[in-house]
């Protein structure tokens, strides 16, 4: 299981914007999806970077701990 997410900045056509790249399921395989955030000058463009980084890292906790229960109760039967 690959678990990860960012955020870093291209230069398009001399003007700097922000992606948000993170790991997910797809096709039964974990692939890097980058997604494009706004202009990196933005104050809205950081807050949404940093709310989609909050909601995977929340996602893959919840998904983590599901993982450990199923995992510690098979052991201790």
């Amino acid at each position: 299981m690959q678990v990860g997410c960012g955020t870093y900045v291209a230069h398009v056509r001399g003007r700097p914007y922000i992606y948000f790249w993170h790991y997910e399921t797809r096709g039964g395989r974990r692939v890097q999806v980058n997604e494009y955030v706004g202009p990196a000058h933005a104050a809205r463009t950081r807050s949404d970077a940093l709310r989609r980084c909050e909601a995977y890292f929340a996602r893959v906790d919840e998904d983590l701990r599901g993982i450990r229960e199923t995992t510690i109760s098979a052991l201790q039967r």
